[in-house]
Formats: structure tokens, sequence, C-alpha cells
């Protein structure tokens, strides 16, 4: 509960074994925090664990939760802790107060000596208090307790300026986001609350990148490596004494249905000879409705008690987990996953999240399903081999259709996952699905959706469904539900939602593209190229370009296939790869006519052979025009509905092609070009569509870009700094990050990254041999699907 606390909790950073021990005073920290910054809280004295002097002893005080404040307008549920310090220190000798978004470059017990020259407090401004030396005897009349708990923050501060005991914090000691300097900054504070890394409340905002967010996750995974947890079972924080009485009573209601099928799921797919089962049933031994050759049951209290730990294939918590305090979750998540060998399973009733009060800061107290998902999430990255699964419900019994399933890591089992590759018949979009089945090496099932009139409505509308399908293919969409669906494309996307949700959550969903990716939480991956520019999210990998099919085994089917027909062509052989019109560019005749000659006289020029093809994108009149360009080219192949896959050589000229030429606009084939490691020449196409017929398109196009700006803005607040999203930028990122306003492409983003990687080259009628390598992000994002499912690299464990 909030505010049951009378005074911090101290953690002690003692001594480090074999080192001098210091004649200094401890070092004495302060940290404002809250229960849903655990992440940045650990971070935070894991950075000064990895900086301190192993000689000298710290003392960090975790100030959360403290009883008897009047929160009215705070920014945070800790925001006066700070002007208490005095008080919980005894008004004697000094302290550090620090937020809890920060993190120590260098050792704090430098800060904490520094010659004060007979101030009460440092402050890097009069306004900004997020890092504070404080000397607490001189401040002890000036900030007391009763004020804090009873007056705003500005008129606190107020008080501090007016006792004339306040002076400057050296910048080094508070370098706040963009005032990062590496070799200078001794601490680094992630300020903008809507850029921080670990994004602690994503229903509050919507998230950006931070510039050094990669300092912050390197420092979380070398804790998690090291296991390191603030409280731990031989140390556990200051509520669990109180809560051992109802730990030890904690029961699951018997029977439940959808417990009782969830848990049976898991222990028949790993094969469990083994089980634990914690506050499971009527009694500690109640674990007979369970499968297996060795069962107990026990209590979460008493297991927890155990000195020697027995193992189990299975550790299923069925009740306790909601009774365990704040502080001691980590530890306790931690510990259930150290004694299971394939899965851990959890169900949680959820009570219902208090009203919030107008006036109040967000609390950060409500467990949330997103809340505990981060814990076991936290704790499954050091057990990589184990599968884990929450059953959460919205009251004190799980009942089917209102429980949500949250799950991650490896799934129990020997066998390959099963994976379904949906497809809506349009060839950009397979080509990317279908190629990262291949990449992953797992058999897989292409399902062809043969979309309706209804695909065309927007997919808010739609939703998770099935509606924009055929009735033939929607039949064939039915349980056993695979565990990975991949899809690409806008028409997919609401289909694979329906899975994802019909399953229970058992199917990991990873759309493909830009058009079908919003919103990101609705799907488990989500892959997007960065020409697009829709926001960063946790769920989203960005590419340079498009994935591809273009794989050293394909091309050389190809190069045997159409090697009778093209190998005796002169070289070097140029395979111009034409695209067409879209919603911001248009590919005319005359433009047609252009690229034909030019292509054509570079061709002739360095005494080689053309290979050119058109694409479903390619008006009629403008194929015409290319061809009549061309003249009497031997190998050109207009693109038609009607002409079979056979037929298509488009595959052959990428494998026996010297180099490409590629039109601006086409971002697949630049990417299938690149992917065979030769020459690509850029010929980019113009932005717009000419004429009167262009009007509105670049009206819309203005208007987005300046909505763009506009949520993207970052507005002072009196300390200097970007102040919360808030309003009109809140407002105009949500639509962003929901899809209901998309920015156009940007190909020249595309464009600059081939260049950049010595991939592609603009076209300029000459042709010039270069040095290129194959390249593609197929293994980077295969890499992390096979993550998502728990899955090693050589395609062992699964399903």
């Amino acid at each position: 509960m909030v505010g049951e606390r009378a005074r911090p909790e101290c953690i002690v950073l003692p001594v480090r074994p074999g080192a001098q021990p210091s004649a200094k005073p401890p070092v004495r920290i302060f940290l404002g925090t809250e229960p849903a910054q655990f992440r940045p809280e650990r971070v935070f004295v894991w950075s000064i664990e990895q900086v301190r002097d192993p000689g000298r002893v710290y003392e960090i005080h975790l100030m959360k939760e403290l009883a008897g404040y009047r929160k009215w307008f705070w920014t945070t549920s800790f925001t006066n802790y700070r002007f208490a310090i005095p008080h919980y220190a005894g008004a004697r000798g000094r302290a550090i107060y620090n937020d809890e978004d920060q993190i120590y470059l260098a050792d704090p017990a430098e800060l904490f000596d520094l010659d004060m020259q007979g101030r009460g407090y440092l402050t890097i401004s009069d306004r900004d208090t997020a890092v504070m030396l404080i000397d607490c005897e001189r401040m002890a009349g000036v900030w007391t307790l009763a004020d804090a708990q009873r007056h705003r923050k500005h008129w606190m501060l107020d008080r501090g300026l007016h006792s004339g005991l306040s002076g400057p914090l050296p910048p080094e000691w508070h370098a706040r986001d963009h005032e990062y300097e590496p070799g200078r900054t001794k601490l680094l504070h992630y300020t903008t609350l809507h850029t921080q890394p670990w994004r602690p409340f994503p229903e509050r905002f919507v998230y950006r990148d931070h510039p050094q967010g990669e300092l912050w996750f390197e420092r979380e995974r070398d804790a998690d490596r090291a296991g390191f947890q603030l409280f731990t079972r031989e140390r556990p924080g200051p509520g669990w004494d109180a809560a051992r009485r109802v730990l030890a009573a904690a029961r699951a209601p018997a029977p439940e249905a959808a417990l009782d099928e969830a848990l049976r799921d898991l222990v028949r797919r790993a094969k469990a000879k083994s089980l634990c089962v914690l506050g499971g049933g009527a009694g500690p031994g109640d674990a007979g409705r369970w499968e297996g050759e060795r069962l107990r049951g026990a209590s979460l209290l008493q297991w927890l008690g155990e000195d020697a730990c027995e193992r189990s294939d299975g550790v299923a918590c069925l009740a306790g987990l909601e009774a365990v305090p704040t502080d001691d979750v980590p530890w306790v998540v931690a510990e259930i996953f150290r004694r299971a060998d394939a899965f851990v399973f959890a169900a949680l009733r959820q009570a219902r999240a208090p009203r919030r009060r107008l006036l109040h800061p967000p609390a950060g107290t409500e467990r949330t399903p997103g809340w505990w998902a981060q814990h076991f999430a936290a704790a499954a990255a050091r057990h990589p081999d184990l599968h884990w699964q929450l059953l959460l419900g919205p009251g004190p019994r799980l009942e089917a259709g209102r429980c949500e399933v949250r799950q991650g890591g490896r799934f129990p089992g020997d066998a390959l996952p099963r994976v379904w590759v949906l497809q809506d018949s349009k060839p950009g979009h397979s080509t990317q699905s279908v190629g990262l089945a291949e990449e992953l090496g797992w058999p897989f099932e292409r399902l062809e959706l043969e979309p309706t009139w209804v695909a065309h409505l927007p997919n808010a509308w739609l939703g998770p469904s099935r509606l924009g399908m055929s009735r033939g293919a929607a039949r064939r969409l039915g349980p056993p539900w695979p565990d990975l669906v991949i899809a690409s494309g806008r028409r997919t996307a609401p289909v694979a939602r329906w899975i994802r949700r019909r399953s229970a959550g058992r199917t990991r969903a990873v759309q493909l593209g830009r058009m079908g990716v919003t919103p990101p939480d609705d799907f488990d991956l989500t892959v997007v190229p960065e020409y697009a520019r829709l926001l960063p999210h946790p769920r989203r990998i960005q590419t340079a370009a498009p994935l591809t099919r273009v794989r050293p085994e394909r091309l050389a089917r190809a190069r045997e296939r159409w090697a009778p027909r093209l190998e005796s062509a002169p070289r070097p052989r140029v395979a111009l790869l034409v695209g067409g019109n879209s919603p911001h560019y248009r590919f005319t005749p005359e433009v047609a006519r252009r690229l034909g000659a030019e292509v054509g006289a570079m061709t002739r020029e360095a005494g080689g052979s053309l290979f050119a093809t058109t694409s479903r994108r390619t008006p009629e009149a403008s194929a015409r025009a290319l061809e009549e360009a061309l003249g009497d080219a031997p190998h050109v192949f207009r693109w038609s509905r009607h002409a079979s896959p056979e037929e298509n050589p488009y595959v052959g000229y990428l494998a026996l092609a010297d180099a490409f030429v590629v039109t601006g606009e086409s971002a697949s084939m630049l990417a299938e070009a690149c992917a065979t490691g030769k020459p690509v020449f850029i010929y980019p196409l113009e932005r717009g569509i000419p004429g009167w017929r262009g009007w509105l398109p670049r009206l819309l196009d203005a208007a987005v870009e300046r909505l763009l700006d506009r949520a993207d803005a970052r507005p002072l607040s009196r300390r200097g700094i970007a102040r919360p999203q808030r309003g009109l930028e809140l407002f105009l990122s949500r639509l962003l990050a929901r899809g209901w306003v998309r920015p156009s492409c940007d190909f020249s983003l595309l464009h600059d990254a081939l260049l950049r990687a010595g991939l592609a080259r603009r076209f300029d009628g000459r042709y010039r041999e270069f040095r290129s390598a194959a390249t593609s992000d197929l293994p980077r994002v295969a890499a992390r699907v096979r993550e998502l499912l728990g899955v090693r690299p050589g395609g062992e464990g699964g399903t």
C-alpha cells in the first residue's frame, strides 16, 4: 500500500572482501524512487557498485511510499521526499540526494567529499534539485519534515534559496540528457520522462529513443549477468516479516478450469516428470490434479525457506505471489526460475486498480500485467532455456475467456516450432515473410488469405479479425495454433492479431513492413524499415531495407536454370530493375524513355549486354515506352498478371547479372539487388506527382510533416530542460503510435544508408566496377525471433 513506510529502507554496500577498510565516513545516498521504477532503482545501485571505492561503506536509502505526505500536484510520487533528508539523516553529517533515473559513471564518494565552502546544499541550478549534496546539520532548520509533508515543491525550493545556503554543483556531477560528455561526465541523468530507456509509464507517454540509452542498458545487462538484486532470500525487504503469515496461508481456489487447462498443457508439452506446485488446492499436499511421476506441494513461504533446494522440471506458483511485498518480488521470482529446469508457471489474481485522484501524481504502485511481465522477463533473461507463462485474472478467480496470458522464453518440448506464414497475394510482402521463414530454417506452412473487399477497410475498424479473408480461407484457420505466425503488409495484420488472441497468447506474432505494424503492442515483434519513419518501440526492429528471399542457395538454383538462356550474353551484364507508380511517385512514359536511353547508352559504352524487367507497379504505357527506348535489346521482360512465375526471369537476372540499375522508389528491388553483393546503381525518381493531380498529396504531406515536428516538440520546463510529454505533443504522438497518422516514406534515408555502407552508388550514366559485400538484415531479425521463442541458433529447443 502507498504510504506505509515510516522511514526509508537502507541498503548497505560494505567493504569488499580483501579490501583495506577506509577511515572515511560512509557515503550516504538518499534515492527518490517508486515501485514502478524497480528497474532504474536496481541499475542505479549497480552503477555505484561498479565504480565505488572497495574499501569504503556506502549507505543507500530508498525513499519510496513514505507515510504522512500530502502529494497534491506532485510530478512523481516522491517529489518532496528530498526535503526531508535532514530529518531522516538525524540532522548530522552529509548526504547525497539522487532521483532514480540516474547512473553514476564515477565514484559518488568524490561528490560526497567535495568542499562545500560553508554552503548548506549544492545543486546544478536553483530549480533543479534532482542531484544535491546536503549538509544535513545546516539544512535541518530550513527543510523540516513537517514542511516537506504539507507544502508544495516550489515553496520548499524558495525556502532553501532564501536561506542563503545554496551553492553551485560542478556540472559533471549532473549531466542531463544531451549534456553528457564522454570522459568528463560523472553522473548522467535521464531527465526527459518520455525518453527514459526503460519506458516505465507506457500508458502515460509515447516514448522516443534516448541518445545515451545504451549506457543504461549496458549496466542492466551487467547486473543481470551478475544476478544482482537489491534484496535477496538471505536479506529480504522490510515488509517480508509482516507478509509471512499471509504467504503461509495462501491457497488457490480449487478447481479452476482455466488454470488447470493451462498448466496441464505445459506439463504435457514439456513431458515433465517432476512438478512443484506452490499454493495449489486446499492444502499443501494437494497436487493430484496434475499428472507426473514426482509431484510435491508446498506453500510459497515454506518452499522459499528450504535450504536444500530440490529442482523440478516445472515450478507452478498458483497462489501467494500477490502477497509478496514489492521490494521482494524480484528475488522471489528469480528464486522460482532458479529452481526450474523446463518451465515456470504462475497464476495471479489481480485486484481492481485504485482510481487515481486528480491532484495526486501517478503512484506507480498498481501491479499491472505489464508490471508482472517485466519482473518475469528480467528473471528469464538469466535463464534462456526456460519457458515462462503468466495467467492473470481480473478478480479472485481465474475464469476462461477473462484471463490475460503473458509468456516468454523457449517453448517446452523437443520439437521445432510450428510456423504459419500469412500471404496476401502481393509478391513484395510474400518475399519478406517467406524470406524470414526460410532464414529461420524451421518447417513452415503458407496460408493464402484470399483478401476480399473488406480488407481495404482501415485496420483500426477491422481490429483482430478474419473479416478481410474469404470464407474458405477463414475456415482453414483453427487449432492447433502455431507457435509462430509471420505476416507482412496491412491486410495480413488483423488476421495475425486474431490468431494471437485466439491462441490465448501462445502464438507469437511477427509482423513485417510498415503498413500493418501499429499498434506494436498487438504483436510480439514488428520489423520496419528506417525510411518508414515510424516511432521506436521495444517490440520493433528497424532495418535499412525490407527483408528479402535472396539467399546463396536460391541464387544458385536460378543460375542453373537460367544459364542456358542468359549466360551467353556479353559482359558486363547490367540488369535494369524497374518499379513504377506509388503514392508519391509517378513513372511516366517520359521518365521511362529517359531511363531506357540512359541505361542503354551506359551498357553499350561498357561493351556489355542489358537485362531489363518491369514490375506489377509499372504502368502499361510506361512499359511500352521503356521497350521502345531499349530498342532491340534481347532480354527484356514485361511483367503481366497473366504470366506464370516460371516465365519471370527476375531471379535469374539477380543470379547472372554483373551489376544492377534500380529505380529509387523500389525498396524491395534495391534490397534484393544489394543482397547479391554486386554493384548497384540507384536511379532516383523525382518525388511528387506532377500537375493538378498532385496538389492533394502535396498538401497532405505538408500537414503530416508539420504534425511530426509538433509531436516531437520538446518545450522547456522551469528547470530549463525538456518537460514531460503532454497536451498536443502527446495527442499527436498517440495518433502516430496507433497508426491513425502515418508518415510518408522517405526513400532518401534508404539511399543514404546504402551509399554509406558502400552497397550502392548513384546512377550518373557511367559504368564502374566497385567492391560490395552481400548484406542483409535477415540474420539479425532471425536471431531476434529465435530469442523471442527461446530457440538456440542451431534450431535446438522449441515448441
